[in-house]
């Protein structure tokens, strides 16, 4: 498994001057190969096109001046190995596209130019032995120094819009959790919504919701005024909001021994969407795509299974009624936002209701999730405050008077 270490830098010259030779030395190798393709493809449309490959490329494109002039060969041959892995890529999309085209938008394209800059790929080749030992990471052209003293897989310049970030790489093998036996017929169910981000509800414990009009005002704050600046700290608050709301999941696990995590997922949520101007706006504005893989691969390190299921009729189906899932009865309806009220009048939190709607989709009607009594009794938690209050400690415990000062503080 592969952990990200970034570092911001508004860069320099020098970083400019590599992402844009960058670029121009993908594009060149895109041209080889967009030729290559279209050519063969002519003559035999129903066969997969024989493209070039590294040696071949490499030739094609060692007397040009942006394969001289990026740092040196061996920083060259990564920008040329990406667009391989991007050509092949294709190839993979196209092959499932050709099995399910429903799960796809559109046809997949091959791979098209880069318009300005592209990422710069360091390996330990051109990475200064030096600094490391004093635990800094400079390249041999001392573009830019970090502090890091893990032993890292590569280093990457990534262009942002506003500025660029320095991806130090890691490969660790993950390690299963040491404490009480995780267990795989238990799960935490997951529903993905805007005001609340994620709602929470394991076996037999009180519902958390996590506060997710955080995320609202921080998107108002940033479309009030567009700008660099503005778009450097959305993106750095969203992604810590992000990190403290999965860490605060898996931990809420861990403690509870849950071994399995499901999240209701739709493919394409976004696509054609019809909640009105305003609703679509924060809807879109969030990028709950970059919160799931925040999950899932912290889950996967502690050796918690994630599973992504589709989500119809959850909210509109009532959990404690036992509607299908299929739409051919709903007991119950919702009354007003977050409120649920099911077809014996029982009121119970629409996005707690949808959750267990989640959990029923994989694990079906063998186990009940929560009671009624539990289920009226959800508790919403911002998660930077909760980790701050809980000292910085997992928070992980279920005791119905930690809840309670929970929502004293929150």
């Amino acid at each position: 498994m592969i952990e990200v270490e970034r570092h911001f830098t508004n860069g320099n010259d020098e970083i400019v001057r590599l992402c844009r030779t960058s670029a121009r030395l993908y594009n060149r190798c895109n041209y080889h190969m967009r030729k290559a393709f279209f050519a063969n493809r002519d003559v035999d449309p129903g066969s997969r096109p024989r493209l070039p490959d590294i040696t071949v490329l490499t030739h094609l494109i060692e007397n040009d001046e942006s394969y001289k002039t990026l740092h040196n060969t061996k920083t060259a041959k990564q920008t040329i190995r990406q667009c391989l892995t991007d050509w092949t890529n294709y190839f993979k999309a196209l092959k499932a596209y050709k099995v399910n085209p429903e799960g796809f938008i559109s046809k997949p394209k091959p791979p098209f130019y880069k318009n300005r800059m592209a990422q710069v790929v360091f390996y330990d080749e051109t990475i200064k032995k030096k600094p490391v030992k004093s635990g800094f990471l400079e390249p041999t052209n001392g573009c830019f120094r970090i502090r890091s003293d893990r032993p890292f897989k590569q280093v990457v310049i990534s262009p942002k819009r506003f500025g660029f970030v320095i991806e130090v790489r890691y490969e660790v093998t993950p390690k299963p959790h040491r404490g009480d036996k995780l267990d795989k017929n238990k799960c935490c169910c997951i529903d993905i919504g805007v005001n609340t981000l994620a709602a929470i509800t394991i076996d037999q414990t009180s519902p958390i919701l996590v506060n997710g009009r955080i995320l609202k005002s921080i998107n108002q704050w940033y479309n009030k005024q567009p700008g660099k600046k503005r778009n450097r700290k959305r993106y750095w608050r969203l992604e810590n909001y992000f990190h403290h709301a999965s860490k605060m999941i898996v931990d809420l696990c861990l403690a509870n021994g849950v071994g399995k995590i499901v999240i209701g997922k739709n493919d394409g949520w976004k696509q054609e969407m019809k909640l009105g101007k305003k609703n679509n706006q924060h809807f879109q504005f969030i990028p709950f795509d970059q919160f799931l893989q925040k999950i899932q691969y912290k889950a996967f390190a502690v050796g918690i299974e994630v599973v992504f299921t589709e989500e119809a009729y959850t909210s509109k189906a009532s959990y404690f009624d036992s509607d299908p899932l299929d739409g051919s009865r709903l007991s119950g309806s919702r009354k007003k936002r977050g409120l649920y009220v099911t077809g014996d009048g029982f009121a119970v939190n629409a996005d707690v209701n949808g959750s267990l709607n989640i959990g029923r989709k994989v694990i079906g009607e063998s186990e009940r999730i929560a009671d009624r009594s539990l289920a009226a009794r959800p508790v919403r938690v911002n998660p930077l405050k909760a980790s701050a209050y809980n000292g910085g400690k997992p928070v992980g415990s279920t005791n119905i008077n930690f809840q309670a000062e929970m929502l004293k503080v929150l």
